[in-house]
């Protein structure tokens, strides 16, 4: 195989690896945020901490996911030797558009946010609209055009159902309208294990989402356990890598059919918590 096509792969397997290492340190640091003496953590660098782990936890499961995407690329470029995948430029990014959010809905029955971005800035309907929560600083100093790095660090949210010209409405992942295909995976000693198939997300309302139709077995099997991450479908259009969408808080028996549990998915970030976001559109590469 050309080293051309390897490159690419073999240099995000290197960077997955650290991450780990970082977030073991982080979450021993947190771990203890109280004792005295030495070891003791003053209540704001405990929170910096906290939303460092957090960032680097999302950035290490979509580079665990990115790697697999690049590597079925590769298989595809041996077999055709061709030049991208899927009518897909391999490595594209778009761009970010930061907005604040403005306010809740009115509707009790409707999950979604009011967000001072429309179609003047370039906002798309159907957008995925990201968290803003944990790249702030390093996204304002490094440029926002510098999308992929920054996005990865943060959590999938919603997708743009309606612009104005100043304004543009969120649909939140926890509306009942939505389905969205996901993966599931979880942090080991060894890295990031994947579970080997997809599963589908629906919104709730009322800031709740669910996996439903998952087999008894993997429960019992520990395929799928609490704590485990959900993130979004890796080979999504949508966005340009796979990013966290929450963890599994929950798993109940399916009262209408006991082959089947439920997981209930607690969101990365809470709706009520949101104030900043990025709309990430995929219309313009800003070729970084």
């Amino acid at each position: 195989m050309p080293r051309s096509w390897s490159n690419r792969l073999t240099s995000l397997v290197q960077v997955v690896v650290p991450l780990q290492d970082v977030v073991s340190a982080a979450g021993r640091a947190i771990g203890n945020p109280l004792r005295g003496g030495e070891d003791a953590v003053a209540r704001e660098t405990f929170e910096t901490l906290q939303r460092q782990k957090q960032a680097i936890e999302h950035r290490a499961a979509a580079l665990a996911f990115r790697v697999q995407a690049l590597q079925r690329e590769v298989g595809i470029l041996t077999a055709t030797r061709l030049s991208n995948s899927g009518g897909r430029k391999i490595g594209a990014r778009g761009r970010l558009i930061p907005a604040r959010v403005i306010s809740g809905d009115l509707l009790s029955w409707r999950s979604s946010r009011l967000i001072s971005a429309g179609s003047l800035q370039g906002v798309p309907a159907g957008a995925a609209v990201a968290s803003r929560e944990f790249s702030v600083d390093q996204g304002e100093a490094a440029g926002l055009h510098r999308g992929m790095a920054i996005l990865l660090g943060e959590a999938f949210v919603g997708l743009i159902e309606q612009t104005g010209t100043h304004t543009s409405r969120v649909k939140l992942l926890s509306d009942v309208s939505v389905e969205l295909k996901v993966r599931i995976g979880r942090f080991t000693d060894d890295g990031f294990d994947v579970v080997d198939r997809y599963f589908w997300l629906t919104g709730r309302g009322g800031g709740r989402m669910e996996i439903r139709d998952v087999q008894a077995r993997d429960v019992t099997d520990g395929v799928v356990q609490v704590g485990d991450v959900v993130v979004s479908d890796p080979m999504s259009e949508l966005l340009p890598a796979a990013l966290t969408i929450g963890r599994i808080a929950l798993i109940s028996p399916d009262r209408d059919n006991p082959l089947f549990a439920i997981l209930s998915v607690d969101a990365a970030v809470s709706d009520d918590s949101l104030t900043r976001v990025y709309v990430y559109d995929p219309r313009t590469d800003s070729g970084d």
